[in-house]
């Protein structure tokens, strides 16, 4: 967490990466998103808890109203979250690329003198109020974020719930393809370029992969929530303490 906040309080100076003089790439109008920040982050914390307390509810016997084992992978969903917010972000920082729409919304001074194809390694955007949506182009959050969610969702409901119903599947399918169109409309509203929303998918992999099989334990746990403490926590405190074999 204190990570992503050095990172979003930009505490550490920015790369900026530059830009060739008239590129067509960078000259597309800033029209907004068609998936908001504020949209995709309600989807990416409360639709997974929804599901997961519906499906253990009916799926596995958890008719208690604990939702324990439903509360457990949640906490682990949403380390991942975190995780995949992190690297994304400091990569951001880390690269400086500019946005498709980097002309209309930064509006650099040195685009004004710049001839040809020259390519201007720095520059000075004179609308200061956009410049945070200028030069973040590299990679895709929205797409890690999208893409994350959706087939963290699409495993669990393979995983979890018996004989899977025309429902189900159906269910799995909005969940992929919500995730590819989200991922799509980042190229449709011109906020980056096509292999940011590559870089976003692919960062996505191994951070999911780590969250399902390593964090949830590929949703086999059956513990309850009390007795199921988070993976990153239970090695912190442990870490000191000799096993029960060598006591």
């Amino acid at each position: 967490l204190f990570i992503f906040l050095v990172v979003e309080l930009r505490v550490f100076p920015e790369r900026q990466l530059g830009f060739q003089c008239n590129d067509p790439a960078l000259s597309h109008p800033f029209t907004g998103d068609t998936i908001s920040w504020k949209l995709l982050l309600a989807t990416t914390l409360i639709l997974p808890l929804v599901v997961m307390l519906l499906v253990e509810r009916k799926y596995n016997n958890d008719k208690s109203g604990k939702s324990n084992q439903a509360m457990c992978w949640f906490k682990e969903y949403l380390f991942g979250v975190l995780l995949n917010l992190i690297v994304v972000q400091s990569l951001k920082v880390l690269v400086g690329s500019p946005r498709p729409h980097f002309f209309d919304t930064c509006s650099p001074k040195e685009a004004l003198t710049c001839e040809g194809t020259e390519y201007v390694p720095r520059y000075t955007c004179t609308k200061a109020h956009w410049i945070s949506q200028s030069d973040k182009s590299f990679p895709s959050g929205h797409t890690s974020l999208a893409v994350h969610t959706g087939i963290f969702l699409a495993y669990y409901l393979y995983r979890r719930t018996t004989s899977p119903s025309n429902k189900i599947l159906l269910l799995q399918a909005v969940m992929l393809i919500s995730a590819a169109l989200c991922s799509v409309s980042r190229m449709w509203d011109h906020r980056h370029h096509w292999w940011d929303v590559l870089a976003g998918a692919t960062i996505a992999v191994p951070v999911l992969l780590y969250t399902i099989y390593s964090l949830c334990d590929n949703f086999e746990c059956k513990m309850a929530a009390t007795d199921c403490p988070s993976k990153v926590d239970s090695e912190v405190m442990d870490a000191p303490l000799a096993s029960p074999k060598e006591t």
